[in-house]
């Protein structure tokens, strides 16, 4: 039982930590002078197009929704990056026997 609480309890610390993390990588890339690119243009107005949303594809919108898709975007990232560090150090305690 204490097993499944322990990887409840870990698994909800990295959800959060992904997503804070995500949130000020996200500040980081807001900060850089750039258009939003023709690609995430497309994409969102392509998701837009595909849910039946076209209100939502006027100039103000999208620069929210691409905000959205780069915070969404990082916290994978940063999520997959947690993840991985805690597969090797519980990899790296397996072989050494602690």
């Amino acid at each position: 039982m204490t097993s499944i609480a322990l990887r409840t309890l870990i698994a909800l610390i990295v959800v959060a930590l992904s997503a804070i993390a995500g949130w000020q990588l996200t500040y980081l890339i807001v900060l850089l002078p750039f258009n939003m690119p023709d690609a995430v243009n497309l994409f969102l107005r392509f998701c837009l197009a595909a849910t039946g949303n076209d209100s939502l594809a006027n100039p103000d919108d999208m620069e929210v929704l691409a905000l959205l898709l780069y915070w969404a975007l990082s916290s994978l990232l940063i999520g997959a990056l947690l993840y991985l560090g805690i597969w090797a150090v519980c990899r790296r305690r397996l072989k050494t026997g602690l």
